[in-house]
């Protein structure tokens, strides 16, 4: 589980213990996973953290080596880990004028390439043992077109996301691997919480079906589901796990 110290990784993480399940968090910041296992330590499912940069092909390739020492195999894995990059209310819907390419690229490095690196990092793993889960977290920004999703970095990002998840769906389904993929809409993370301004929160509010928001734990059972046997017969979909946003 990749962004396992974030509110929607954490929450998945959590989700997963609670049925005695075996998880390794990884991510970027020690104290996050720090959390996330004083979160969790009650739970009855075993918890392994690793520090690791997953937008490199050493860190990914460490995190399946340390899951693999620890547990001996791997059912599945969740590319959570993404977002924005420096995230506040300022850099929704850039023009591209200020949009650098440092930054284009880093937003992709972060989304994509995380996703892509990880994935190819468990490929051989999952081929052996026939069978294979892969989640990704895109967005609602991957396909909707209206303001205070995104820009045009991030947006092209997790329409990349989805790319990458049906690709992977159908080159590696033969081989017993699924790849699906989950989308939330904003999510208010603790996070999200520490600059979010009533009134986004209401414009939000309004796009939804239900009159509200999904929670970090919402995201985290659309993930769960992903990951265990009972989403067997399903690879190569997107589930919107948004309070109804279109």
């Amino acid at each position: 589980m990749t962004g396992a110290g974030g509110g929607i990784g954490g929450a998945a993480v959590a989700r997963l213990l609670r049925v005695g399940s075996n998880v390794v968090g990884v991510d970027l910041s020690s104290r996050r996973l720090a959390e996330t296992e004083d979160k969790t330590k009650d739970l009855p499912g075993k918890l392994k953290t690793i520090k690791v940069d997953v937008t490199t092909e050493s860190g990914t390739q460490d995190a399946v080596n340390y899951a693999l020492s620890e547990f001996g195999s791997v059912q599945g894995i969740a590319n959570v880990a993404g977002g924005m990059v420096n995230i506040n209310q300022d850099v929704y819907d850039l023009p591209l004028s200020d949009i650098s390419l440092d930054y284009f690229a880093g937003t992709f490095a972060l989304n994509v390439n995380s996703a892509f690196l990880l994935s190819k990092a468990i490929e051989g793993h999952f081929y052996d043992e026939g069978y294979g889960k892969i989640v990704n977290v895109a967005s609602l920004a991957a396909f909707a077109n209206r303001p205070e999703l995104g820009n045009a970095a991030y947006n092209s990002a997790k329409a990349a996301v989805v790319g990458l998840t049906r690709s992977l769906s159908m080159s590696m389904g033969r081989k017993g691997v699924r790849a699906n993929c989950i989308a939330p809409g904003l999510v208010l993370s603790e996070r999200v919480k520490s600059w979010i301004e009533p009134g986004y929160h209401e414009r939000h509010l309004a796009y939804t079906a239900l009159g509200d928001l999904a929670t970090p734990e919402d995201l985290g059972e659309g993930i769960a589901f992903f990951l265990e046997p009972q989403s067997d017969a399903v690879t190569g979909e997107v589930m919107r796990v948004a309070a109804g946003v279109r």
